[in-house]
């Protein structure tokens, strides 16, 4: 089965997020399985109504001394899938770091942020597909606290393998960036 980015397929939740909410398609009005997933979620307005030009540009402030060993590590990576999981874009996209997100809104013509605002308030959504987590691997620290590791997980019948760059943000590890593997592995 080839390797596909876990990357396109977070950005292709983007779009869906995107063409639902411009669709103005319904979302369930039931409270979410939030499952294992302990993040909170989203909420809105998206950033407190601070501009995501203004909140990509600030640099993450870091827990230094956050556990980095690799079951802490397999542990968070396990946390981050079951939000994913949940079906609810609040809980889905609160795997990632605000200046991340805020990175995907700065510039308005590649994704909609008051789409995506529009679709977290409809609520969660059927989930069709799940992602399960293979295996987590090639753990690395670098300066300044940010983790580097690499994921391989399954879901609709495809097999994605990136790099997560990890930060510890008031204690929980989020996604700051995804690296595509090159060539994929």
């Amino acid at each position: 089965m080839p390797a596909s980015s876990f990357r396109v397929a977070l950005l292709a939740l983007f779009t869906v997020v995107g063409i639902a909410a411009g669709a103005g398609l319904p979302g369930a009005s039931a409270q979410p399985e939030t499952g294992d997933c302990e993040l909170e979620p989203l909420t809105l307005p998206l950033f407190d109504a601070t501009p995501a030009a203004q909140i990509a540009a600030t640099p993450l402030a870091l827990a230094l001394d956050a556990d980095t060993s690799d079951e802490a590590i397999l542990a968070a990576v396990e946390d981050l899938v079951e939000c994913i999981n949940t079906g609810d874009a609040a809980y889905q996209y609160a795997i990632f770091t605000q200046r991340y997100l805020a990175e995907q809104f700065a510039d308005p013509s590649v994704t909609n942020q008051p789409a995506f605002e529009l679709q977290l308030s409809l609520g969660p959504a059927d989930v069709e597909e799940t992602f399960e987590l293979v295996g987590v691997t090639d753990t690395t620290v670098n300066d300044g606290g940010l983790i580097a590791v690499t994921i391989e997980l399954t879901g609709g019948g495809a097999t994605y393998r990136d790099t997560l760059i990890l930060a510890n943000v008031d204690s929980v590890w989020l996604i700051d960036s995804i690296e595509e593997l090159d060539p994929p592995q």
